[in-house]
């Protein structure tokens, strides 16, 4: 017994793979080539769409994960006071909720955690 899944589509042109893409204008499902553009109708008994959407609770959204003021890659600034320790150099990085956007801070001296909401 075989399975036959999706096959792997290649450009006349350029013999390079086609990607699925949305013809969002039409509703319909596309290959397209990145190289060179080329596109083609995808067969309709072909199709497999699969949408997983996550949703997250508020508490999952604003979770500050612990040591953030040593991570490397987030950004400081210098121009806010902690509330705790007077402290003026700070961690920070933003999220985005339903309610409009959060800046979270963590203090690089006391590592006392604060929001601004902008």
């Amino acid at each position: 017994m075989s399975t036959a899944g999706p096959q792997l589509r290649f450009c006349p042109e350029s013999n390079d793979l086609l990607y699925p893409k949305e013809d969002k204008d039409r509703k319909v499902l596309i290959y397209v080539c990145r190289n060179c553009g080329y596109s083609e109708d995808a067969p309709s008994d072909n199709w497999c769409v699969y949408r997983n959407e996550i949703k997250h609770s508020q508490r999952e959204r604003t979770v500050i994960l612990q040591d953030v003021r040593d991570d490397p890659t987030l950004p400081r600034t210098k121009d806010v006071t902690c509330p705790s320790c007077q402290n003026h150099e700070a961690v920070f990085f933003s999220a985005s909720t339903e309610e409009g956007t959060t800046l979270f801070f963590n203090c690089t001296a006391c590592g006392h955690r604060w929001r601004d909401y902008v």
